[in-house]
């Protein structure tokens, strides 16, 4: 049976909420520790309640007064903000009254929001590269005899409630951090016909393009392959226990080997030295010819191409209990749903989602930032801190994300504190449209004029000099006369 872990403060949050406002209801987010257990990491009640219900806080709601689409809508902008081990794992509920008898309700409920998440997203699953979620958690809370009542949801067929063990944790939760810098260069071809052509669709391409070629991409820790059965807390011993005896065969030796100095020289470079947690990952992807069957080599034509670029910046935390192959799937899933988020958030923004295919078509997309969830929050962490983030465009200031954050996760940030260096802003670089040059030199900056400006300029030049030529004889002619 699957054990939900909270912590202490968690507790304090859910009694929070219903002393302040007798009913709140919001989403629960948590990271899938193993399969028996799984963690509690934050709990966000829903800001986006009708004004209606505000003012029937003293009749007494229950479960069915939740707006659906209301939570549907937080849950969703959630999992946009969520490290890549981290999902919207469920809803709470917290009462100045006993809502065990709602139960009936909060299936209907699950259902319902599950429904508009499906339809809001074309395929919930395209945040991750594994299955879409289908195990959800409801938590409900009753101030009037601190009772908590824990069921695990199960979507399909109507759903169905189960059993699930609770407990609160006096120790703080421990996490480990691991790092990627993922470089983003890929170019597509444009197959639509038509001549407007519809840029959210062309955006979706890239999508399922990149999330199909992530699945079978390697992924290297500290510059190393790692056996994907071992969990993490192994591979960290194992890493000090190699660094301990690199120190020790330095020390003891006068002169130390190369290929001892060289070795610690990494693992110092890489972070391990000095207690530090951090792991450093990189993400190779296939070339697409060793994917492709010879008989899926085609040569066609297509009326254009879409060229991705950029640097995405990934930062996910994971319980030691986790495995290397959990570490490493949350690494791709946090890519591809930074990568998804963005696009969304720029196709949002869009007064017209068509371009000419004549055009050349320039989309800045927005850059991630990151942000610490307050030490005074509903979750906090040992050691590591956890951390969500959030997307800017350029010009954008950090009160924007202060303001998604109380919207969303019901936490109150401080601007200074949003770590806004992590992705720089793009340069400037202008991009030559010259019919004639369609390899990839058209991106880049010339110095140089065009050959029909250089031209033109050279015959001005010989018709000046002809200009000044007969003007000098004919005042020749003009004085000998005289």
């Amino acid at each position: 049976m699957r054990t939900l872990l909270l912590s202490k403060a968690d507790e304090l949050y859910l009694e929070k909420c219903a002393q302040e406002h007798r009913f709140s209801y919001g989403i629960i987010i948590g990271h899938q520790a193993d399969l028996s257990k799984t963690f509690v990491v934050h709990l966000a009640r829903n800001n986006e309640e009708d004004a209606d219900l505000e003012d029937l806080t003293e009749v007494g709601l229950t479960i069915s007064d939740i707006s659906s689409q209301a939570l549907a809508s937080q849950w969703l902008s959630a999992s946009k903000m969520c490290p890549g081990s981290f999902d919207v794992i469920g809803i709470f509920v917290a009462s100045t009254t006993d809502q065990s008898s709602e139960i009936k309700t909060a299936k209907k409920l699950f259902s319902d929001v599950y429904d508009i998440l499906l339809k809001s997203n074309k395929s919930l699953g395209i945040y991750t590269t594994d299955v879409a979620q289908s195990d959800y958690v409801f938590l409900s809370y009753s101030l009037a005899n601190k009772q908590v009542l824990c069921k695990s949801y199960t979507y399909g067929n109507g759903g169905t409630f189960s059993n699930m063990e609770y407990k609160f944790v006096e120790k703080p939760f421990e996490w480990i951090q691991l790092e990627c810098m993922y470089d983003l260069e890929d170019i597509l071809p444009i197959v639509n016909t038509a001549r407007r052509i519809n840029i959210e669709d062309q955006f979706q391409n890239i999508i399922l393009a990149f999330r199909k070629n992530i699945l079978v991409s390697e992924v290297f820790l500290q510059n190393e392959i790692v056996e994907d059965t071992i969990d993490l807390q192994t591979y960290i011993k194992k890493r000090k226990s190699k660094e301990e005896k690199l120190k020790a065969a330095s020390s003891n030796a006068t002169t130390p080997s190369s290929e001892a100095s060289e070795a610690l020289h990494l693992l110092n470079s890489q972070g391990f030295l000095g207690g530090s947690e951090i792991i450093r990952a990189s993400i190779l992807l296939p070339v697409k010819c060793q994917l492709a069957k010879p008989t899926d080599i085609k040569v066609r034509e297509f009326n254009g191409t879409l060229r991705t670029s950029g640097i995405i910046t990934t930062r996910i935390f994971c319980s030691p209990r986790n495995s290397i192959a959990d570490a490493k799937r949350f690494l791709r899933d946090d890519i591809l749903r930074s990568l998804t988020t963005r696009i969304q958030v720029y196709c949002d923004g869009l007064t017209d989602p068509y371009a000419t295919s004549e055009a050349i078509f320039i989309s800045e997309p927005p850059r991630r930032v990151f942000f610490s969830l307050p030490s005074e929050g509903p979750s906090t962490s040992g050691g590591v801190t956890v951390q969500f983030s959030e997307y800017l465009f350029r010009g954008e200031a950090p009160t924007v994300v202060v303001a998604q954050a109380k919207q969303i996760l019901d936490v109150e940030l401080d601007p200074e504190a949003i770590g806004m260096d992590a992705e720089g802003l793009p340069d400037d670089v202008p991009i030559q449209t010259s019919q004639d040059q369609a390899d990839d030199t058209r991106s880049m900056a010339s110095s140089m004029p065009k050959p029909e400006l250089s031209r033109s300029l050279y015959m001005v030049g010989i018709a000046v000099a002809l200009l000044v030529l007969l003007t000098s004889v004919a005042l020749h002619y003009m004085l000998t006369d005289k």
